[in-house]
Formats: C-alpha cells, sequence, structure tokens
C-alpha cells in the first residue's frame, strides 16, 4: 500500500510519515518516532520498547520548537502516553508492555509542536 501524501503540504493534516523510508528528507527524518524493541515481543511479560523521536537526525527542544507527546499502540490498541516539555525532557520514551494476545505492529505518534503529527511503526510477534 503506497503511503499517503502530505495533504497540499500542509503538515497539520492527517498523520505524516515518510514517503520512501529509504530515502527520509532531513524533515522526515527529523521527525519519524524510532520504534526499538525486539521483533518477538514475549506474550504475558514485561517488554521494553523505546521510541525515539530524532534518533535519525536530532530534533530540536528549544521552547519554539519540540516533541510535545508520544503515544504507543499495538495495532489499534492503545499502550500509553508520555507528556514532554521543552528544553526540560528528550523526546527518548522507554515503555514496558504487556500483551496478552497476537498483535501484528506497533505504532508511535509524536506531535511536534510546530510540524504535526508523525507516525512511526515496526513488525512484532507476540509468542
Amino acid at each position: 500500500m503506497a503511503k499517503k501524501p502530505y495533504c497540499e503540504g500542509d503538515l497539520f493534516c492527517g498523520v505524516n510519515e515518510p514517503r520512501d523510508t529509504k530515502e527520509m528528507s532531513d524533515l522526515e527524518k527529523k521527525h519519524t518516532p524510532v520504534i526499538d524493541c525486539p521483533e518477538i515481543l514475549k506474550k504475558g511479560s514485561c517488554n521494553e520498547v523505546t521510541v525515539e523521536v530524532g534518533k535519525l537526525m536530532p530534533h530540536p527542544n528549544e521552547t519554539g520548537h519540540f516533541i510535545q507527546w508520544v503515544e504507543l499502540y499495538a495495532d489499534d490498541t492503545f499502550l500509553g502516553r508520555a507528556d514532554l516539555t521543552a528544553i526540560l525532557t528528550c523526546p527518548r520514551v522507554k515503555f514496558c508492555i504487556n500483551l496478552g494476545h497476537a498483535h501484528e505492529e506497533l505504532r508511535a505518534f509524536v506531535r511536534c509542536n510546530l510540524h504535526g503529527l508523525w507516525q512511526g511503526t515496526k513488525k512484532v510477534k507476540v509468542e
């Protein structure tokens, strides 16, 4: 399935994600959340998942430009949210998740105060 285009250049219209993950623009590198965890998650156990913005290219963290929050989902199931502040917090969040049934994908959403909502994904198996 092809990635949807930005809404006529409006970053606040819908969810932004890289058009081509192999050739990302600087804007995409700065804003796309990267999910770090094992590809196989243990069912019924605590699994650590880290979501980081700016891993591919540093994202500003100043009063006028920062990541406001990070959310994590397993498919469409909400798992958690971390609210962040400018300067005093870094856009790197660790979640400990305990999944009781099969899921195929983790999805992270982040919101930049200047560039809107961004999504990153990672395929996983729960065994």
